[in-house]
């Protein structure tokens, strides 16, 4: 395989799994709060919040901790 192949195998790779990312982050996340509830982001799992919002770093909705 020649480098400009690779690279365009690369390329594809990455746009896939940046598009399925997009989607997964577009989860909707529970508007109703409990205690002890955790909300953090699938990209940034060091995020972590006591309430739904968005991640500080990607924007991304953030998910209920499980």
């Amino acid at each position: 395989m020649t480098k400009t192949k690779h690279k365009i195998v690369m390329f594809m790779v990455a746009a896939i799994a940046a598009a399925s990312l997009a989607i997964t982050g577009c989860k909707k996340t529970e508007t109703t709060t409990g205690e002890g509830q955790k909300y953090t982001c699938e990209m940034h799992p060091e995020i972590v919040q006591d309430k739904p919002g968005k991640c500080p770093k990607c924007g991304m909705a953030l998910t209920q901790k499980r």
